[in-house]
């Protein structure tokens, strides 16, 4: 655990590096759909607000998750540093609590007017590849950010599980983003446990019913729970994904991407 605590910076690059490479490999040999030139446009959009979304992070925390674990357990706030739980009961469960939380986050994102105006963006992408794991506008990832402070505050996780948490739910945003074709008894076989690019891929249609279902990343059973959980589209593999109010080319550029939940219309 060490370890991971003290490589976090380079633990985190890495894997952000190899989980994109490996996906758009995979794209490029089983996919779904094939690309159209637009995409790589895209591209550059969606890298973009990585970036901008990174500076804006550093510029107005001067602590993120990890600092704020650390925080919770010197002064014991949290359910698993009050009770001092440790050992793998700890670990498991810690997982699964802010695996829900991230589920919970989510929905709120669609069910909530104000935070559904930045959320969308997200949704907006024309395509649905490794690069839409990855698109979220700014103010977005403030209140994620601040929204994860709050359920650290309450789980109390250990540092190195913070790390491990992040690094695992970015990696599963670029993989249930990917444009990657699983047969599918596979695929319903895997669905038993993680979210796959084929379930998620209904949660971007542009068909309403279905971009308010299947809000996991990691584990699928948070659908299956609440009820969130679709198996199929209703247009099959002619499913059609992203926004009518963003097939406008005027909307398609990052300054007006940024500037568009601010937008009254």
């Amino acid at each position: 655990m060490d370890y991971i605590i003290n490589n976090e910076a380079k633990l985190r690059l890495s894997a952000f590096l190899f989980m994109l490479s490996l996906i758009f490999l995979i794209e490029l040999i089983f996919p779904i759909y094939i690309r159209k030139i637009k995409s790589y446009k895209r591209w550059i959009i969606n890298f973009s607000f990585v970036l901008i979304n990174t500076l804006i992070l550093r510029f107005l925390f001067p602590i993120l998750a990890v600092s704020f674990a650390s925080i919770c357990i010197k002064y014991n706030i949290g359910i698993f540093n009050y009770f001092n739980f440790n050992g793998l009961f700890s670990v498991v469960v810690s997982f699964l609590f802010l695996d829900l939380g991230i589920w919970l986050q989510h929905l709120l994102f669609h069910k909530v007017g104000f935070l559904w105006r930045f959320h969308k963006i997200h949704h907006s992408d024309e395509e649905v590849d490794f690069t839409t794991g990855i698109r979220f506008h700014p103010i977005e990832i403030i209140i994620s950010m601040i929204y994860k402070f709050i359920l650290i505050a309450i789980i109390g996780p250990s540092i190195a599980l913070v790390i491990i948490f992040e690094i695992i739910l970015n990696a599963s945003s670029i993989f249930n983003h990917g444009n990657i074709k699983i047969k599918r008894k596979y695929d319903l076989n895997f669905r038993k446990l993680i979210v796959t690019p084929n379930m998620h891929r209904i949660h971007h249609s542009e068909e309403e019913k279905e971009t308010n279902s299947n809000y996991g990343f990691n584990f699928s059973i948070w659908d299956r729970v609440f009820g969130t959980y679709r198996e199929n589209s209703a247009k099959g593999d002619d499913l059609i994904v992203g926004l009518e109010e963003f097939k406008d080319k005027n909307t398609s550029s990052i300054f007006m991407l940024l500037f568009k939940p601010f937008s009254n219309k």
